[in-house]
């Protein structure tokens, strides 16, 4: 990935420890462009512009090349928390039966 052309995605919440791994790993981004807009972003992949890292879940183009990023490994934790006692409204106890019953990789 060393200096190959690359799509930054800025409003990526994992954009500074993306840039620390690279940095730290001695992979040199070259980014060609830069877009908050995940929709540009993957026009601008699918245009063969450059590559983007894009969370393993996120919506994709059914044509776009895919290949997970194995080493370094970069990953995330996410949680859901709520107030112990406190009533669930119909969409959050939706939201919350859908995570539950989702497989979620890793």
């Amino acid at each position: 990935m060393s200096g190959e052309p690359y799509v930054d995605r800025l409003s990526c919440e994992m954009r500074e420890m993306v840039m620390a791994t690279c940095a730290a790993n001695n992979v040199k981004l070259y980014a060609r462009f830069r877009s908050e807009r995940e929709d540009w972003v993957l026009a601008m992949v699918m245009a063969r512009i450059g590559f983007a890292f894009m969370p393993e879940c996120s919506v994709t183009l059914p044509e776009l090349l895919q290949r997970p990023l194995i080493e370094p490994e970069v990953s995330r934790k996410i949680s859901m928390l709520s107030v112990l006692g406190r009533p669930y409204s119909p969409a959050t106890a939706a939201m919350l039966r859908a995570a539950k019953s989702f497989h979620w990789p890793g």
